[in-house]
């Protein structure tokens, strides 16, 4: 029983709040996830969150990424795609953006490889912790929606994950998870556990009666359609 408590714990942990709300999201556009589709920044291992794409639903899925050892089916820089005009359905770019040094440059090669009318997925953080040196942006609603139309996308939807209190808890349980004593860090755990998922439950209903508390958010998740330039 404690380990299974401590395996709990752990899990709990190691999955941000922020990845929680974007896997969840991200399971109502698989529809959306269909034809040949072009995965940046992702391959054949390594991928991160729980979200299970429809792999075998597609056409055909490619994986392009900078490192070899995610074992992509090609090695490329998303602002120079080593990829010829409009041969992709669906474009997914997911928590890439923020790494990128011109991301205006980035959209303007997925709006070039995608068909007319092809389907971008897009999500990036907004709130959340800088996790490398290369980690250079975070967008708000309306700097996603300025580049995507300066890349002629045009916005269906964008949804945000989380307001104020889901930030608050990302952030408190991410203070915990740095706690480098594995004993301390698993005693802080459990007894932060409910009361910060109490938190995360209050978070929608509270965003509604507040809207600034709209203001904040971990993220951004994107569906865009290609347009004709």
């Amino acid at each position: 029983m404690k380990r299974r408590l401590v395996g709990f714990l752990e899990g709990w942990l190691g999955y941000s709040i922020r990845r929680r709300l974007l896997d969840a999201d991200l399971e109502t556009l698989c529809d959306q996830m269909h034809g040949r589709v072009l995965e940046i920044g992702n391959g054949r291992r390594g991928r991160r969150g729980r979200f299970q794409p429809p792999v075998e639903e597609a056409e055909a899925w490619i994986y392009l990424d900078l490192q070899d050892q995610r074992q992509p089916h090609l090695r490329g820089d998303v602002e120079h795609l080593p990829l010829q005009d409009a041969i992709f359905d669906t474009v997914i770019y997911l928590e890439v953006m923020e790494y990128v040094t011109d991301p205006q440059a980035a959209l303007n090669e997925m709006h070039r490889v995608l068909k007319r009318g092809g389907t971008l997925i897009l999500a990036t953080p907004f709130l959340h912790r800088a996790d490398t040196l290369h980690d250079y942006w975070r967008f708000t609603e309306h700097a996603l929606r300025h580049l995507l139309a300066e890349a002629d996308f045009q916005v269906q939807e964008l949804k945000q994950q989380g307001a104020a209190l889901a930030v608050a808890v990302n952030i408190l349980k991410y203070a915990i998870y740095a706690i480098q004593r594995p004993r301390w860090r698993i005693l802080v755990a459990f007894a932060a556990y409910q009361p910060l998922m109490a938190l995360l439950c209050l978070d929608e209903p509270l965003a509604r009666r507040l809207p600034a508390l709209r203001t904040f958010s971990t993220g951004y998740l994107v569906l865009a359609t290609c347009e004709e330039r």
